[in-house]
């Protein structure tokens, strides 16, 4: 019975107020950066760098007989940058490197892997795939990031 008026009771809260939801958005996610850590989202230099639509976050951290296996995934979508053709190497370097410099709990993993999807606009299904891998000890090393 108590769940019951739980609900109704948010409802008229959240209908009453005459909320931004701009300002609700980064509520929401000043909350999650402070339950994930500082800098788990990756910021809008790393998305303009590549000129991206979105990016996506995965983190995994496992223990198999005795051994750490842990790394961050960002799995960036459709950049628009021309060097993305010819440079993409760099490109992942620099944004595994400015992901290493603002994630605070970067140390807890071994390394960042970058992915770059690349959609076909015409048909979706159809999509090409890179990935490149880094070592987090070597990127926090790295006093200043490559341009």
């Amino acid at each position: 019975m108590k769940r019951f008026f739980f609900f109704p009771l948010i409802l008229l809260i959240l209908g009453s107020c005459s909320c931004d939801p701009e300002k609700m958005m980064k509520g929401m996610v000043w909350g999650l950066n402070k339950m994930a850590g500082e800098g788990y989202f990756p910021s809008e230099e790393i998305l303009e760098f590549g000129e991206f639509e979105r990016v996506e976050v995965n983190m995994n951290r496992t223990n198999v007989d005795g051994k750490n296996y842990s790394y961050v995934q960002l799995r960036f979508f459709n950049g628009k940058n021309p060097n993305l053709q010819y440079n993409q190497e760099n490109i992942a370097l620099r944004c595994a490197e400015l992901y290493a410099q603002e994630y605070s709990k970067i140390k807890n993993y071994k390394e960042i892997q970058i992915v770059f999807i690349q959609s076909d606009p015409i048909n979706p299904d159809n999509f090409a795939m890179n990935e490149y891998s880094f070592n987090v000890q070597d990127l926090l090393k790295t006093e200043n990031p490559t341009l």
